[in-house]
Formats: C-alpha cells, structure tokens, sequence
C-alpha cells in the first residue's frame, strides 16, 4: 500500500511538472544552442555539424553553435555533453565512436546508452572496399582470391586502429577467409595517400575521405559494404550482390544528455528530418561524399546498440583493443 501511495504520488508530481516541460519545448530554444564535435576543426564530423547547426539557426531562429572538443578518441566532448545541464543547449555530434569506444576500452567516463539520448541520424557513410586504379584486381572476387594466392596476403590501410573501417576489414577478413595484414594510419588522409602512392594494396575507407581520388581516376571501388547501392555511386555493387553478407558504415547523428524533456528531442528531431529533406542539404552533402539519413529517436536508439553489439563481437573475436 505505501508502494502504491508512493508511485502515485510521484505520478501527480510528474503531472504538474507537465505544463511547465510543454511550456519549456514551446519557447525551446530561446537562447544559443551549443553543438559538441568531439573531433578537431575540419573534419567530416565537424562539416556535417557546421551544416546542420546553420539549417537549425534558420529553421529556429537562435544560434545553433559549433564548438570543439577533441581528445581521448572523442571521449573528452562526448563526456561534456554527458555531463551537461539536460535542457537541449548542449548536444553532441555523435559517431559511431560511441558504440565502438564502449568495446574498445575496458573503462570509460560516460556509458553512451545510458547518459545520452539519440535524436535523430545525419548519415550512415558505408564503408567502401578500395583499390589503386592500376591494380590488376577487377573486383571482389579476384581480390579475396589473389590474397589466398599471395604469400603473405595483401596489406590493407586504414584510419586507425579500432576505427570503422578497421572493424570493417577484420569482419571482411572473418567472413571471406581473406589473407589481410592491417596496416593502421593517424588519419584518412595519410592512409588514401599511401593507396594512391601504391604502398597499399587495398583499403577499407568511407566515400568521403576517398571521394576526391575516386572522382579523379586514382582509385577504384569495388564494393560498398551496405544494404544497398549507394545514390552517390551507384554502379559500385554492394558486397551482398557479390556473395559477402556484410554491412559497416561510420555513422554521425545529433544527441542530447538523458533526461532532455522528450517534447525538444522531438521538436529538435522533426527539424532534422525536415533539413536532410531539404535539396539544399542533400546537395550540400552529397558534394562532401555523404548522403542525408535521419531517422527516429527510438531508431536511432536501436541503432547504437546494435552497433555496440556488433562490433563487440568482431573485436573480441579479433582481440581487438584501443592503443
């Protein structure tokens, strides 16, 4: 019975905060709204925030601000965001770094599904498998077949170790039975120079680190690791199609600290999806190699932590862990 007087209780109290959460979201935002890139200046992560955050400011009115917290592999930017007053001026552009960073390290300073709340997708950038453009390999096909034929197999570069494209390379290797040896850069950049420059064999790596020397004859796709074929390129097959069934794609979406009253995650949510309808947006991304994807925030809930899982098992399985 003192249960019951208890629950109700709480229930009444939750009931008369109700206006005062309605009244809140309506005037939402009424102030500057913080934006947190737990990356450099720069970067895809940081492009695709400056974009979003300038289509919010006209769409709401107030300034949807950009600001930079790298460090830790994206956990110092990620822990403020965390850590931050859940009222909707603070949000994180969060990666899929917030399901690989819960398996790669044994102790972080936030759990990701627990402190912070999904609003909704920019974008899934699927993870290509990448040649040199005069390599002798034609497709998928001759590629797992020449790294059973060569003696050491072939050397594949990537963004790092315990990246998305890393990952992707040891669940292509687990489910081919490909002879691959990772060769971890500091970034994109320098491991797209070492393919052009022919110290590579291959790379795993999303469109728009690649998209650039794609576009310029240096490099040639072979397969994307997606559902299904990409608008950007659409004559590259997915790995599905040629006989590999696999997915992995790097992936930025917008969260909020948990317990952001719901009614602005979904006035913050319908924004988003109505921005990444826009032409204006898609055109703006699909010149940066990325293609628009909102969805949910129950969607995108679901999404982090199948993600988690997933990659919790290729890395356990590959003996995987951050430097």
């Amino acid at each position: 019975m003192a249960f019951t007087r208890r629950a109700t209780a709480a229930l009444l109290a939750l009931a008369g905060l109700a206006p005062l959460l309605q009244a809140q979201a309506a005037d939402y935002p009424d102030k500057p709204v913080r934006i947190i890139v737990p990356y450099a200046p720069g970067g895809g992560a940081d492009t695709a925030a400056r974009a979003i955050g300038q289509r919010l400011s006209e769409v709401f009115g107030q300034s949807f601000i950009v600001e930079n917290k790298a460090g830790a592999s994206t956990q110092t930017g990620t822990l403020a965001v965390a850590r931050a007053a859940p009222d909707g001026y603070t949000l994180l552009l969060g990666t899929a770094n917030l399901a690989t960073n819960a398996v790669l390290f044994d102790k972080l300073p936030y759990d990701a599904q627990r402190d912070l709340v999904p609003i909704s997708l920019i974008t899934k950038a699927p993870v290509y498998v990448v040649v040199n453009a005069e390599s002798p390999v034609k497709d998928l096909k001759g590629l797992i077949a020449l790294t059973r034929s060569t003696k050491d197999g072939l050397s594949y570069g990537t963004a790092g170790n315990g990246s998305i494209p890393h990952l992707a390379g040891e669940l292509f290797r687990a489910t081919t039975q490909a002879r691959l040896l990772h060769v971890p850069y500091k970034g994109s950049s320098e491991a797209v120079a070492a393919l052009v420059g022919k110290q590579l064999d291959l790379s795993f790596d999303n469109l728009p680190p690649t998209n650039a020397m794609v576009k310029a004859g240096k490099l040639r796709p072979l397969a994307v690791a997606a559902a299904q074929r990409s608008a950007l390129l659409p004559e590259v097959p997915t790995m599905a199609e040629l006989g590999v069934p696999m997915e992995a794609s790097s992936w930025w979406g917008l969260l909020a600290p948990a317990g952001t009253p719901p009614a602005i995650v979904a006035r913050l949510n319908k924004a988003m999806v109505d921005a990444l309808a826009t032409p204006q947006m898609r055109e703006h991304l699909a010149r940066l190699g990325i293609e628009p994807e909102s969805c949910s925030p129950a969607e995108f809930t679901a999404l982090v932590k199948a993600e988690t899982d997933k990659w919790g098992r290729v890395t356990k399985s590959a003996g995987i862990k951050a430097d």
